[in-house]
């Protein structure tokens, strides 16, 4: 779970970058084309399962995002508060805890779904599809990144 975070700020960080401070509509456009070729490519879709796997795909990202966003902002709280107690620390693990299983849940829901609708052979291959989508996103925002002296 921690690796997906630190892709998702790799991809926030490297939007940043390459939108010098704001990702443009023109940027993500691009983005979400080379994501759709990509992936539409690596599951070897056809037209017609691309049509049912990319509505799916997307509102299940949608979910996963709200659901990263609140882990995210339960880290930040945590990360910032001052003199906190055990206590305070243990319910915060809770939280983050039922967070990650509400983004398995999610994914368990869709995954399913697509079941009904793909090849279980190309649903497998999906998680290893994003892996590699996002370590060609690093790479190349590694590669477009200066070094810093």
């Amino acid at each position: 779970m921690k690796g997906l975070l630190v892709v998702y700020i790799l991809i926030f960080i490297g939007f940043e970058v390459f939108g010098q401070g704001k990702l443009t509509d023109e940027k993500r456009k691009e983005f979400d084309a080379q994501k759709v070729a990509f992936f539409t490519q690596e599951l070897d879709l056809s037209p017609a399962e691309a049509a049912v796997f990319w509505p799916l795909y997307n509102e299940m990202q949608k979910k996963k995002k709200g659901i990263e966003g609140q882990i995210r902002k339960g880290n930040n709280e945590i990360n910032v508060a001052s003199g906190l107690t055990e206590e305070k620390y243990a319910e915060a693990v809770g939280k983050t805890l039922e967070l990650e299983e509400d983004l398995l849940e999610v994914k368990r829901e869709y995954y399913r779904k697509m079941l009904t609708v793909l090849p279980a052979s190309k649903v497998w291959k999906l998680g290893d599809a994003e892996r590699k989508f996002h370590r060609q996103l690093f790479d190349k925002l590694r590669r477009g990144v200066p070094a810093k002296k």
